[in-house]
């Protein structure tokens, strides 16, 4: 099969905004993380959590895409913490299944690692024109439509 014009041209678009999601974690804080810093992988568990009540930890999980073990080492490490970020109980209509939740301190914590990356992406906006914000905010949106699923809002 030959790819068309438009096929390669969507496939150097598709790596331009890989080569700079990878940039820009690179530039993200690095470094040896002090005691209670979270994780990446902790962080978009977090986030799962922050949209919704409670989540049962197989949908985190599955959202994750990470192994049941390391998924175990997650929640552990998010639940032992001197302040806990979550808190896990059995879910009362299954008892095999175990819903996770955030406390308030698991709120405080998305907050300020959310806070952080928005202030850096902010530093980096700073460099751009006005009129390529609003460039960036319509093609954002229309990229946004096309890859949140709607459930997620």
């Amino acid at each position: 099969m030959v790819a068309t014009g438009s096929e390669i041209r969507l496939q150097e678009l598709a790596q331009q905004i890989f080569d700079l999601v990878a940039q820009f974690c690179l530039l993200s804080p690095r470094g040896r993380r002090r005691g209670g810093d979270l994780k990446e992988i902790e962080f978009l568990a977090l986030s799962l959590l922050q949209r919704r009540e409670s989540l049962i930890v197989g949908d985190i999980q599955r959202q994750l895409g990470v192994l049941p073990a390391q998924m175990s080492r997650i929640i552990r490490s998010l639940e032992t913490r001197e302040h806990p970020l979550i808190t896990c109980r059995i879910n009362p209509h299954d008892k095999r299944k175990i819903d996770v939740a955030l406390t308030a301190d698991g709120i405080s914590a998305f907050q300020d690692y959310q806070s952080n990356r928005i202030g850096g992406i902010c530093d980096l906006l700073g460099k751009m024109s006005e009129e390529d914000h609003e460039d960036l905010q319509r093609l954002l949106g229309r990229f946004h439509d096309a890859v949140v699923p709607p459930t997620f809002e």
